[in-house]
């Protein structure tokens, strides 16, 4: 993504966290746009229609009212209506994504993500999300990950941090100290 792509998509995102702010909507406008993130993910369909120019500006307005229309806080559904009407709905997935962004920042939230190659039982989940909460002064989002080709041990991020406990990793690390 161009630079300055990202530079609006987060002063698009900052405005949406204002008016969500005032609007005592913090934490759904949240859950909405993950929905929106988890949409374009999967919808691929979506992107194109928002990103051609030879779609009309009603039927993309259409599009996402069909979709989104049940399921969205209007006033986050307005928003993003408004945005594809001023021509920049090739950007609504951006600005999505930024928003989680800021809004985590906005609530001083850190994302933990742990990796493992089998899912955790409830047990494993409490205590790494316990070691996890003594890592940060930050409240935490814990977001866990099954990755089959790490074989086994874990792989923690924590904000810009990350601690790669592996068997892959140290398969690679054995490998290329036998060669050396």
């Amino acid at each position: 993504m161009p630079q300055n792509n990202h530079i609006l998509n987060k002063r698009y995102a900052r405005a949406l966290l204002s008016l969500a702010d005032e609007n005592n909507i913090l934490e759904r406008s949240y859950m909405d746009m993950r929905k929106v993130c988890e949409v374009f993910a999967y919808n691929k369909e979506l992107l194109i229609i928002m990103k051609s120019p030879m779609i009309r500006t009603a039927k993309k307005q259409n599009v996402l009212t069909h979709l989104f229309g049940k399921v969205l806080h209007p006033l986050i559904l307005m928003y993003m209506t408004i945005i594809v009407r001023k021509q920049r709905g090739n950007m609504l997935e951006g600005i999505a994504s930024a928003y989680l962004t800021v809004y985590k920042q906005y609530l001083g939230i850190e994302e933990v993500k742990l990796t493992t190659a089998f899912p955790l039982d409830d047990e494993l989940r409490s205590k790494a999300l316990t070691a996890a909460k003594k890592m940060t002064p930050h409240r935490i989002e814990f977001v866990e990950e099954v990755d089959p080709s790490i074989i086994g041990g874990f792989i923690l991020n924590l904000g810009e941090k990350q601690y790669n406990a592996s068997v892959k990793h140290r398969l690679q690390r054995f490998k290329k100290h036998l060669y050396q």
